[in-house]
């Protein structure tokens, strides 16, 4: 979702906002494998293929139990992310053909591992990230008759 804000106080000074949140989850359960090519059948581990526990910061699949395929490591696959990005310019024309801009531009970024999707708590990380803000002042000057 984006958006954008636009204000013309006069026709030679005007200011514009924007602002782009962007809030993501993914929680991830009952992994599984392709039974054969080309279907849409499907091995759930632990259901009916193999064995899945959970382990530190993961889970270790055995895909065939006690057969002989080795059993591999997965890492926690469940995320959260939570960005905003915005930016805010002023600009005046303080004679034909010269502007002044004034820039503001704001980023936050934060991810975790938890997979739950609550929007008031991470609305609430979100805003309480530490902001990367950067400053600009750009001149223009015409030189002309």
């Amino acid at each position: 979702m984006s958006t954008r804000l636009s204000w013309t106080f006069t026709p030679r000074l005007s200011f514009q906002l924007y602002a782009q949140p962007f809030l993501a989850a993914g929680d991830y359960s009952r992994f599984k494998e392709l039974h054969q090519p080309r279907a849409w059948a499907w091995d759930v581990y632990g259901e009916e293929a193999g064995t899945i526990d959970e382990v530190g910061g993961g889970y270790r699949i055995d895909p065939d139990a006690a057969g002989p395929a080795a059993a591999f490591t997965l890492g926690e696959p469940d995320f959260n992310i939570r960005s905003l990005r915005g930016n805010a310019v002023l600009r005046w024309e303080y004679r034909p053909g010269s502007t002044l801009y004034v820039v503001w531009q704001q980023r936050r970024f934060g991810s975790e591992s938890s997979g739950e999707s609550r929007f008031a708590h991470d609305t609430d990380a979100l805003l309480n990230l530490r902001p990367e803000n950067v400053f600009a002042v750009k001149l223009s000057y015409w030189w002309g008759r």
